[in-house]
């Protein structure tokens, strides 16, 4: 028989198991650790925003990690499951501490991690309200073991506000949290160094580290160091060779009294920071320029519209003055666009935008204007269209001339038609003009028209070289109606680039808009003597040039295929396993297709690449691609084709010509 004193005791211990087991819902006790959730308060009355504190205690000496866990770990992370209309923010995290582990050095938190919620409540809300968060965390010692747990608890609607007993340890909890620094910090990167401005600190320190948000930007072997002196106070720390250091956003900065959560200034994030890049210079950037864009005559979107202009030329012959002014005409048109688009460029560019030569050709509105430009010229160089005698002076029976005004615009025309071709030499200069924009930029884009137009600037000053050519004669039309080709051609090339930026839907609109353009062209050659006739006829042009607005593509819909054509952590980690080569290429890069015929995807480059266990590494540009717009920044460039070649994780990328074949691949690659 039971005694009456040993029932009592039975009886207290039974409820306190009880109560302990109620109590210990909010806890899971792992080994090594425990994950606990402490409310802010014990019911809700009308309150529709509150605290929720998750605690980790580890055994002593053991610790975990902090939202960037540095060199090795992985930070705590949270799945919640929540009544409807209830919400739950980001952890806020305190401020973490330096655990060296040599030769590592990881970011996290010894013994305890204590992470702020903030619970979203809605303004009808049940008497109880059950959640649970699931959590999983590593902790380390010696030896690191992931753990995980679930926590169950409940917010209940009570009549009044209740303050939890546990708010004291709320409040502390605040008090870890980094301050945060509303102006941002201007930082400067250079020679592979980054430079924090610490003025705002206001008092000289000898102890501060930074942590910064993202990962793999920083080398964290390297001890950061301060530079005090009577004007300022620096913070440097060195930067990994193959972090991005574009997406660096800000972090936490720790001195020895108090912590600050900062961001850094804006400008240097949108665009790369260019001062540790190894530009050519100036004078060689405008010789560049210089030889470039007079290799771009030959481009073959370019060429039949010079051509014709030398017909123009050639047909003036015999009047020197007339073939003087014509020249510089032309001339002035095509240097004033040149000029005019590095303004634009670098306009643009000011105010963050990622611009360059040939991102144009990214937008399946620009590559379908394109289309519809070159099958329009194509249709004028076989038919003689008299409404369009003076756009590039060409008459009804051949050659003539029209105005030097025509001659001015064409000059503008042919610049426009030669936006997407990239000669050689353009690439390194358009790099120094884009990504150090500033007046030296206008010098890049002056030379370029004036390469540009040097043919046409010596035979109006030297007309006696028209000498050397054929005289006019029946040959000229025929040589104008053969130019129409590469125009087609041109624009076959364009559609193929246009297959992969829009849909099958859309690219049959713009079949329909090719259609319409030669309907436009039979509706013209058409004897209509009547005024009826010839009013039907002015009303079906304007139909005509209304639908052709209407099928525009006006964004890509196809942008998915290509968002993982290049990725920086594969590149890495390719990489520190072995020699890569790095193609940036696009489809509308006429340049970057043919190397790859001619030199990069042949058989005996394949051999090479296999004998030499080489990485063949694509970064198709064909869409917009941030990642490779930053890539290319980092080597100076903003156009393509570029090419790369790491030999190996320790050795400098070296950079190959902008024209291959076999035996140049050969002599970089041994």
């Amino acid at each position: 028989m039971v005694k009456p004193k040993t029932f009592f005791y039975l009886i207290i211990y039974f409820f306190l198991f009880i109560s302990s087991q109620a109590f210990s819902k909010n806890i899971y006790n792992a080994s090594n650790s425990s994950f606990e959730i402490i409310l802010e308060k014990d019911s809700i009355f009308e309150e529709r925003e509150l605290f929720v504190l998750a605690k980790f205690n580890l055994d002593e000496n053991w610790h975990t990690y902090w939202i960037n866990p540095g060199d090795s770990g992985e930070p705590v992370n949270f799945d919640w499951i929540l009544p409807e209309g209830f919400k739950i923010s980001d952890p806020i995290w305190p401020s973490p501490e330096l655990i060296p582990y040599p030769p590592l050095t990881t970011f996290g938190y010894t013994n305890e991690l204590t992470l702020l919620f903030k619970i979203s409540i809605p303004e009808n809300i049940k008497k109880i309200n059950e959640l649970s968060v699931t959590s999983r965390w590593l902790v380390c010692a010696d030896v690191c073991i992931p753990q995980e747990g679930t926590v169950v608890f409940s917010l209940n609607e009570g009549n009044y506000s209740q303050p939890s007993d546990v708010i004291d340890a709320i409040n502390e909890v605040k008090t870890k949290i980094p301050e945060k620094i509303n102006n941002p910090i201007p930082i400067k990167i250079e020679k592979n160094q980054l430079f924090i401005d610490l003025d705002f600190l206001n008092t000289k320190t000898d102890e501060v580290i930074f942590f910064p948000f993202q990962e793999n930007i920083l080398d964290y072997s390297v001890t950061q160091r301060l530079e005090n002196n009577s004007e300022k106070i620096i913070l440097v720390a060195t930067l990994d060779n193959y972090g991005i250091t574009s997406e660096l956003t800000g972090g936490v900065l720790k001195t020895k009294d108090a912590s600050y959560e900062i961001e850094f200034l804006s400008p240097q994030l949108k665009s790369l920071d260019t001062s540790s890049i190894n530009f050519i210079s100036l004078s060689t950037a405008i010789l560049f320029s210089l030889i470039g864009g007079l290799l771009l005559n030959l481009m073959p979107c370019v060429f039949p519209v010079i051509s014709l202009k030398i017909l123009n030329f050639i047909n003036h012959s015999e009047n020197k003055t007339q073939t003087t002014l014509h020249g510089l005409s032309f001339s002035s048109g095509a240097i004033l666009m040149f000029i005019l688009i590095g303004l634009s460029v670098v306009f643009l560019k000011y105010f963050g935008m990622d611009i360059g030569w040939g991102y144009q050709l990214q937008s399946p509105l620009v590559v379908s204007l394109l289309i519809f430009l070159f099958i329009f010229l194509a249709g004028f160089f076989l038919l003689n269209v008299n409404f369009l005698n003076s756009l590039l002076s060409i008459g009804p029976n051949g050659v003539s001339s029209s105005g030097y005004s025509n001659s001015f615009g064409t000059g503008f025309l042919a610049v426009i038609v030669a936006t997407p071709c990239t000669a050689p030499f353009m690439g390194s200069a358009l790099g120094f003009a884009i990504l150090q924009p500033g007046f030296s930029s206008f010098f890049i884009f002056l030379s370029l028209g004036i390469g540009f137009s040097l043919p046409y600037i010596m035979l109006s000053i030297f007309p006696s070289i028209l000498n050397f050519l054929p005289k006019p004669g029946l040959w000229m039309e025929t040589f104008k109606q053969f130019m129409a080709f590469p125009m087609i051609l041109t624009a076959l090339w364009l559609i193929w680039v246009l297959s992969s930026q829009i849909d099958s839907f859309q690219l049959i609109l713009i079949f329909v808009g090719i259609t319409l353009i030669v309907f436009f062209y039979w509706l013209n050659q058409l004897e209509i003597n009547s005024l009826s006739g010839n009013r039907l006829r002015y009303f079906l042009y304007l139909s005509i040039i209304i639908s052709l607005v209407s099928i525009l593509p006006l964004k890509t819909t196809q942008p998915e295929i290509f968002e993982e054509s290049f990725n920086e952590e594969f590149l890495s980690e390719k990489i520190s396993e072995g020699p890569v080569f790095l193609n940036f290429t696009a489809d509308w890069c006429i340049t970057c297709k043919v190397n790859e015929r001619v030199a990069l995807k042949t058989t005996s480059t394949e051999e090479l690449f296999k004998e030499k266990s080489i990485f063949y590494m694509e970064a198709d540009w064909t869409n917009k691609n941030d990642s490779i717009a930053r890539k290319l920044a980092s080597f100076g460039r903003s156009s393509i084709p570029l090419y790369v070649f790491y030999p190996g994780e320790k050795s400098e990328p070296i950079i190959l010509p902008e024209i291959l074949s076999e035996s140049i691949l050969r002599e970089y690659l041994k």
